[in-house]
């Protein structure tokens, strides 16, 4: 019976001991607490600033570098585009999976210019186009047919479900410079011009960004309120 009570005696013994090691759970608290007293602290009014400084500067970065460079120039090119084989306005007040398939269908550049053109890169409703290596000569003209016109997927213009509206041509002179020229065609169903100013874009992602530094300054307030 002592041989038990001697060891109870060193198990409580052992177990007084690992707990002094172990520091208690408030003591911990304490200690983290200090610890993230001594770190320094941003008030909620730096907190602020801070935010909307984060805010402002690319605004006005870009604002800066649109007033401080200079346009870009892009020459342009003595030039006229007919279109060809083409179907009538009837055939597009369609619905375009009841319309059936459509051949040829080709457009005609002219070079209305006394330098030759090269390198060049025709457009077809912007997101069709075509490389071309060989150059139209001066007063010369050449005929691209619209099937040869590929998008980013690989998909060929079809004029079963695209309208021709508008062509544009990219090439180089003699004199190094590349050129431009673009020529637009009616249409069935115009699509509207989808440019926004670049002012009113800056404007909308100034506000988004003030919009997302309140949010960021609330979330702050109520986090060292708890």
């Amino acid at each position: 019976m002592m041989n038990a009570m001697t060891k109870n005696s060193s198990a409580s013994e052992d177990l007084a001991q690992v707990s002094s090691d172990v520091p208690s759970e408030s003591g911990d608290f304490q200690y983290h607490s200090s610890e993230q007293k001594k770190s320094p602290q941003l008030s909620h009014r730096g907190l602020t600033i801070m935010l909307s400084f984060m805010c402002l500067v690319p605004v006005v970065t870009i604002l800066v570098l649109w007033n401080y460079l200079p346009p870009v120039f892009e020459g342009q090119l003595k030039a006229s585009v007919t279109a060809d084989n083409l179907p009538g306005a009837d055939f597009y007040s369609i619905d375009y999976y009841n319309r059936p398939p459509v051949e040829g269908g080709e457009i005609t550049i002219y070079n209305n210019s006394d330098v030759d053109w090269t390198h060049l890169n025709i457009q077809v409703n912007g997101n069709y186009q075509v490389y071309d290596v060989e150059p139209i000569p001066a007063q010369g003209e050449k005929v691209f047919e619209l099937s040869r016109f590929l998008n980013r997927t690989g998909a060929r213009f079809s004029l079963q479900f695209n309208e021709l509206e508008r062509v544009r041509i990219y090439a180089r002179r003699p004199t190094k410079d590349r050129a431009t020229y673009y020529q637009s065609f009616e249409t069935q169903n115009p699509i509207p011009e989808r440019y926004v100013p670049v002012a009113l874009l800056l404007g909308i992602f100034g506000v988004l960004l003030l919009i997302a530094a309140f949010i960021f300054v609330k979330l702050g307030a109520t986090a060292k309120a708890a």
